[in-house]
């Protein structure tokens, strides 16, 4: 099915301090930022957030849903802008769980759990958000099957059955854009998905198009694959200016695995061989036939 609990912690349980060395520090946002008007990782960091929170049209009162949380920084973001609201975050890292478990705010709430697993309380969520978790939502072996789309389908129903009839998603996912143009595309993309991200395999346009068929409908979307890359850029910075720690605490193979990561990636998203989206998704009204 998707990325295991084991996939997720290869990558996301190294040590919550050795991501703090290279993330924004407020939020510790581990995904693209948005640069059109930012000066700093920090601002775009909030950009993001800022516009996700949009997309899901997130309002006083609201009960959100976080899928893929992080370390919070999304949840801790929407009850700064809505203080009246509450958020669970669902994350698969026992190291994001414990983080955002530790937090003392009552509005905010952790489940170490997968979506497909979760039995949501009684109270429907009124706005859903996830931000780089449906990349991971797929594997390999479901993509050689042709059934990603089953399990992008499997995730839309459950988003329409644990929600209200009017709550929007503000979804932000990489997507594959084509067949890779050279051996050094191939190479980074194997290393990323091999490496980085195990159990993992990333959707299409068509793919998400296909499954929210019936479902949901694209009320607005951003194409951000360079902000992608640039955001990338800076966290290789951060990580270089914080080589001689890192390698006393954590050793040279994971200081040198990061570096070929993000530069990886970055190759990936600069050359438009994966692209980034952000997509407000409403849910499709029934038709009603009117009789004369």
């Amino acid at each position: 099915m998707m990325a295991s609990k084991a996939d997720i912690e290869h990558h996301y349980d190294v040590d919550n301090d050795f991501f703090a060395l290279f993330l924004d520090k407020k939020y510790r946002v581990y995904s693209c930022g948005v640069w059109k008007s930012a000066v700093d990782l920090d601002r775009a960091q909030e950009h993001k957030l800022d516009r996700l929170c949009r997309y899901a049209n997130v309002q006083q009162g609201h009960n959100v849903i976080d899928i893929g949380c992080g370390w919070g920084g999304l949840m801790k973001r929407v009850v700064e802008k809505y203080p009246d609201t509450h958020v669970h975050g669902l994350t698969l890292s026992t190291e994001q769980f414990e983080y955002v478990k530790s937090n003392p705010d009552q509005r905010l709430s952790v489940e170490l759990s997968a979506w497909q697993d979760y039995s949501p309380p009684e109270r429907k969520f009124d706005s859903i958000i996830s931000i780089g978790a449906f990349e991971h939502f797929a594997s390999f072996e479901n993509h050689a099957a042709s059934r990603q789309r089953d399990v992008y389908r499997s995730f839309f129903d459950w988003c329409q059955s644990i929600s209200t009839s009017d709550a929007q998603i503000g979804l932000q996912t990489i997507v594959i854009n084509r067949a890779p143009n050279s051996v050094s595309e191939l190479r980074d993309s194997r290393y990323l998905l091999d490496k980085v991200f195990p159990g993992s395999a990333l959707p299409s346009i068509s793919d998400i198009q296909a499954a929210m068929i019936d479902k949901y409908e694209i009320s607005a979307v951003r194409r951000i694959g360079l902000d992608y890359a640039r955001t990338l850029s800076e966290w290789n910075s951060r990580l270089v200016l914080n080589k001689d720690n890192i390698v006393e605490r954590y050793g040279q193979e994971l200081f040198d695995h990061y570096r070929t990561y993000f530069d990886s990636a970055r190759r990936c998203f600069g050359t438009g061989y994966v692209d980034l989206y952000q997509a407000s998704l409403s849910r499709v009204k029934p038709l009603r036939i009117l009789s004369k």
